[in-house]
C-alpha cells in the first residue's frame, strides 16, 4: 500500500509540472505574439522600455564590477602567451646559433682543407723542391708560449717523416714555410717553428739580389732577416724565402725556394755595412690544425736532412 501511494503522488507532481511548462510556453506565445502585432506605443513595448530603464543601472554596474576581473583574466591570458612565444623563440634562437655555430666549424675545416692544395704548387716549383714528398698531420698539441714554439703532428716514420725535414702550411696563395720536425715517433713527429727563437733558417731575397742571410725570431711572431749588405735594394713587401745554404755557404736542411714571409721594414745606421730587416711569416701557425711534412725522397733530399 504505501509503494501505491508514492506512485500515485509522483505521476500527481509529474502531470503537475508538466501543466505548468504547457502554461508558461502557451503564455510566452501569447505575449510574443501581442508583442509583435501591438504597434511601438502598445502596454508591451511600455513594459519593455519600464524594464530597460530599470536594469540598466544594474547592468551597468554589474558590468564594471565584473571588468577589473575580466582585465585580470585577459592580462593572464597575455602574460602565457607571451611566455610561450619567447620560449618559442629562444628554442628557435638555440637553434639558429647552433646551426652558426656548425656552419663556422665547416667552412673553417673547408677552408683549411683548401689551403693544403697549395702544397702542391709547391713542390712542383723546382728541382730541389721537386725532390720531397708530402705527409699531412693533424696538430694534436701545441705550445702554449708567446714564441709559438712547437707542435705535435699525427704523422710519424710511418709515413716517411724524418728528423730536419721541413714544415708548411697552405695558404690561400700557396704553402709557406712553418718549421721543422725536431723528433720523430712511429705516429706522431715534434716540430719546432721558425718563429721559436732558437730556430734559424738561411733565407734570401729573390727582389733585391738573392744575398745569403740568416732569419731568426727576435720577438713574438715576427723575423729578423740578418747578413744583408747595406746595398742591396731591398723594400717593405718583398718576398723572403729559403736560400738553401747557411752561414758561410753550408747547406741548410731546406731547400732553396721555400716562400718564409714579406718584407715590413729595413733599416741601418751610417757605419752599418747590413741592414737589418724585419719579416712577418706568411702563416702563424697558431690557427693551424694540419700542417705538411716535406719528405724526403730524393738522394739529395735525404742528405740535407741527414746534415
Amino acid at each position: 500500500m504505501a509503494v501505491s501511494a508514492t506512485t500515485g503522488i509522483a505521476r500527481r507532481r509529474a502531470t503537475l509540472r508538466r501543466g505548468i511548462i504547457a502554461v508558461l510556453v502557451i503564455a510566452c506565445l501569447v505575449v510574443f505574439t501581442g508583442y509583435f502585432r501591438e504597434g511601438s506605443e502598445g502596454p508591451l513595448h511600455d513594459v519593455q522600455s519600464t524594464a530597460a530603464s530599470v536594469m540598466a543601472p544594474v547592468q551597468e554596474g554589474a558590468t564594471r564590477a565584473v571588468e577589473p576581473f575580466r582585465d585580470a583574466w585577459g592580462w593572464a591570458t597575455s602574460l602565457k602567451d607571451a611566455r610561450d612565444r619567447a620560449a618559442a623563440l629562444e628554442i628557435q634562437v638555440e637553434e639558429l646559433q647552433g646551426r652558426a655555430a656548425d656552419s663556422a666549424v665547416r667552412d673553417q675545416r673547408i677552408s683549411e682543407l683548401e689551403s693544403l692544395l697549395g702544397v702542391e704548387p709547391l713542390l712542383d716549383t723546382g728541382r730541389e723542391l721537386g725532390g720531397y714528398g708530402q705527409a699531412t698531420g693533424l696538430v694534436i698539441g701545441r705550445s702554449i708560449t708567446d714564441w709559438y714554439r712547437s707542435a705535435r703532428i699525427s704523422v710519424g716514420s710511418s709515413d716517411g717523416v724524418v728528423r730536419n725535414a721541413p714544415v708548411v702550411a697552405g695558404t690561400s696563395t700557396g704553402a709557406a714555410l712553418v718549421g721543422v720536425v725536431t723528433s720523430v715517433g712511429p705516429n706522431v713527429s715534434e716540430v719546432a717553428f721558425i718563429t721559436d727563437g732558437r730556430t734559424e733558417v738561411g733565407a734570401t731575397i729573390p727582389e733585391a739580389g738573392n744575398y745569403p742571410g740568416l732569419v731568426q725570431s727576435t720577438t713574438p711572431g715576427q723575423l729578423q732577416l740578418t747578413g744583408v749588405p747595406r746595398a742591396a735594394p731591398v723594400k717593405p713587401n718583398q718576398a723572403v724565402v729559403t736560400s738553401g745554404f747557411m752561414v758561410k755557404s753550408l747547406p741548410s736542411v731546406y731547400p732553396r725556394g721555400i716562400p718564409i714571409g714579406q718584407v715590413t721594414s729595413v733599416g741601418s745606421q751610417e757605419v752599418d755595412v747590413q741592414q737589418t730587416v724585419q719579416v712577418t711569416p706568411y702563416v702563424d701557425p697558431r690557427d693551424r690544425s694540419y700542417l705538411t711534412v716535406l719528405v724526403p725522397e730524393s738522394r739529395e733530399a735525404k742528405e740535407r736532412a741527414a746534415g
